[in-house]
């Protein structure tokens, strides 16, 4: 279960990887194989997260060993 903050509603790329208990590096590498389908390098220190999106991630973690 992810410990989700009651009422909130976005989460920054940085809150998001300390709720998932991911580094900063994992969670920039799941959203790479699995969100991000651009070459491009992006700044995702700019991104922001819902709820949903961190339970989706969170599975994805699993699914891929992480610490999450």
């Amino acid at each position: 279960m992810v410990p989700l903050e009651m009422g909130k509603l976005e989460y920054t790329f940085q809150e998001a990887a300390i709720t998932l208990g991911l580094s900063a590096e994992e969670l920039r590498a799941l959203l790479k194989e699995h969100v991000i389908k651009d070459d491009a390098e992006q700044d995702l220190s700019v991104l922001t997260l819902r709820p949903t999106d961190l339970l989706l991630l969170k599975m994805l973690a699993k699914q891929r060993g992480c610490a999450a």
